[in-house]
Order: C-alpha cells, then sequence, then structure tokens
C-alpha cells in the first residue's frame, strides 16, 4: 500500500482545516480587547498557527515533527492564555496535544501531564469551575491522536516494505532472466560450436557434407535468435519432446550415443522444468563428461541424465548447475546429483 502524492496532499490540506478552532478565542478577543492587545494577539496566533501548520504538514508525510517548531508552539501557546483566557484554554488544547502527540511516547506522556494542569489551572483562574470533564477529553484525544499516529507508522512501514519487496521482484526477475538466457544460449552455443567444428574437419574432404554442417549452424543460429526473442518477451514454453529431440541432434553431432526410456506424460506444470533439465542436463554432457553414452529416464514425476564420462565433470557450481537447482526448488522439487557408483556421471530431478 503506497500512498499517493495526491493523497497526501489533500490529507496535509485537510489537517489545516483543525485551525478553525482558533475563531473562537479570536472573535471574544476582538470584541473584548484593544488595539495593542489585538496586534500582539494576532502575532502569537499566527506564530501558533504557522507553526501547527507546519508539523502537521511533515507528519502527515514521511518527516517527524520540527523540535524548534513544536518549541514555539508551545511558547506562543502559553504566552496566549493570559491575552485570551477561557476561550483558548478551552479550545487551544486540541491543537497542542495533537503536536505533543507526535513526540516520543514518553515526551508526550510529560507534556499531555503538563498541558492538562496548565488549561485546568487557567480555567480555574478565570472563573470556570465546571472543568471536571475537561481531563478527560485531553486523555480521549490523546488516546486517538497516538492511535493515529501508530496507524501512520504502520503505513510508512507497509510502504517501505512494499517498496522492498518490489525492489526484490525486480532482482528476482533479472536472475531469472539471466538464468533462462544461459539455459537458452548455453545449449545452442555448444551444439554451435560442434556443428562448426565438425564441418571445419570436413571441409577439405567432404565439402558437401561440411556445407550442409555450416547450415546447421545457420538454422541453429536463427533457433537460438527466436528462442531469445520468445525469453525477451516472457512467454517462452519449453517442451519436453523438443528438448529430447534437441538433446539426440547434439548428442548425435558429439559421437555421443542416447537411450531415452519412459518418455511418457508428465504432469502439465512440470514439462517445462523438466524440460530445462534436459537442455542443462545434456549441455553438461557435451561440454565437461568426455561421454561416450547418454541415458535419458522420464518418469511421472521425475528425470534421470545420466552418462558414462568423467564423473564430477559437470558438477562445480556453475551458474547452469546453480540456476537449474534455483529453478528446481522455487518449483517445490528436489534435484540430486553426483558421480555413479558404475562410474560417470548422474543428476536426477523429481517434481511435486
Amino acid at each position: 500500500m503506497e500512498v499517493s502524492r495526491t493523497a497526501l496532499t489533500v490529507a496535509r490540506l485537510a489537517s489545516q482545516v483543525w485551525l478553525l478552532v482558533l475563531v473562537w478565542p479570536l472573535w471574544v478577543a476582538f470584541q473584548t480587547r484593544g488595539p495593542a492587545e489585538l496586534a500582539l494577539i494576532t502575532a502569537l496566533v499566527c506564530v501558533f498557527a504557522l507553526c501547527w501548520g507546519r508539523i502537521m504538514w511533515r507528519v502527515m508525510g514521511v518527516g517527524g515533527p520540527d523540535p524548534r517548531s513544536v518549541v514555539v508552539l508551545l511558547a506562543s501557546a502559553g504566552a496566549l492564555v493570559p491575552l485570551l483566557g477561557a476561550p483558548w484554554a478551552y479550545t487551544s488544547f486540541v491543537l497542542v496535544i495533537s503536536v505533543l502527540g507526535t513526540l516520543r511516547p514518553l515526551v508526550f506522556a510529560a507534556g499531555l501531564v503538563v498541558t492538562m494542569g496548565v488549561t485546568v489551572a487557567a480555567l480555574v483562574a478565570f472563573g470556570e469551575g465546571f472543568v471536571w470533564w475537561v481531563p478527560l477529553v485531553m486523555a480521549l484525544e490523546a488516546g486517538a491522536v497516538r492511535a493515529l499516529v501508530h496507524m501512520r507508522e504502520l503505513i510508512m512501514r507497509l510502504s517501505q516494505a512494499t517498496a522492498e519487496s518490489e525492489r526484490l521482484a525486480v532482482e528476482n526477475e533479472r536472475l531469472r532472466f539471466a538464468r533462462d538466457l544461459h539455459d537458452i544460449l548455453g545449449h545452442t552455443l555448444t551444439s554451435i560450436t560442434i556443428r562448426s567444428q565438425l564441418a571445419a574437419r570436413l571441409a577439405a574432404t567432404d565439402p558437401a557434407r561440411a556445407a550442409e554442417e555450416m547450415g546447421g549452424v545457420e538454422r541453429t543460429a536463427r533457433q537460438a535468435l527466436d528462442d531469445v526473442r520468445d525469453a525477451v518477451a516472457g512467454y517462452r514454453a519449453v517442451s519436453l519432446p523438443e528438448e529430447l529431440a534437441n538433446a539426440r541432434a547434439a548428442l548425435d553431432l558429439a559421437g555421443i550415443g542416447l537411450t531415452v526410456t519412459g518418455a511418457g506424460a508428465v504432469p502439465p506444470g512440470s514439462e517445462s522444468l523438466l524440460a530445462w533439465v534436459v537442455r542443462e542436463a545434456v549441455t553438461n554432457v557435451l561440454r565437461h563428461s568426455g561421454a561416450t553414452r547418454c541415458w535419458i529416464t522420464v518418469g511421472d514425476r521425475s528425470l534421470e541424465v545420466s552418462d558414462d564420462g568423467r564423473a564430477g565433470a559437470g558438477a562445480g557450481s556453475g551458474t547452469g548447475l546453480l540456476g537449474l537447482a534455483e529453478r528446481v526448488e522455487a518449483a517445490g522439487g528436489t534435484l540430486e546429483a553426483g558421480a555413479r557408483p558404475e562410474g560417470g556421471y548422474r543428476l536426477r530431478v523429481e517434481v511435486p
């Protein structure tokens, strides 16, 4: 929940309406006081109103009360008590308590007690005998002010938490996109590299086959461009059968035999994840394993990729496996990777 600038400005302006309570003591003063006293009263009331308005404007925003404004407000309020009499004592505490409520709890409590004492003493001195209700009203107002201040603090914390959540969402999206881009291009560029190396070896002995392989390089590069565009658009849905076919083609080019078993139906929500597993695992086999055979076993809620290459060749803390582990964990699944007892490397993922 984030307060808009317009709503904040409206709330600040609305808070200034409370200054209308000063009309009563001023009305009485203009009927009973002389010009000199009226000039002094007007000046002090203006100082009081300006300080109160400044404090509320800051408090209704993101800042706290200005200590200097608080001191000047309290001083002007005290100076106006003998000049405006009971009407001022009856009305000024409303504004004074609203300012004190924005201070620290202990300061507020002490200020409230002093304000009660001064107000009641002033009313009694001015001949107002029926004043027992005034401390009760002041206590009720104090409770309401503290509740409003607490609500303001909660809104500020919620706004900060929302901003932090948005920042983390952006960071997570950056990480997700970097992971997806690595998964997309890592496999494709590996395939391009293998095809290019094969074409270079065949260029002298079998130009036709070399040209065919370079055509495959071009098609793969175009597909990589399409994949990147899809990833940027954010709607790329990876197909498990498509990835299994791509894996077979890439491994065949590298001279690695592939056996796929159990490639049946998988949960619809897990197909894309298992397809990413195939892509990353096969990329590691191509890059690191030095294997001659690879096996992919697809279960109802699991997928296992193993090879007969160098055990642990792809088990480092590389970006690919790390990103894959994060992807699997985010989906509520588990990932196991390590050496096979009979030699080679195995990566197994189970999904919920």
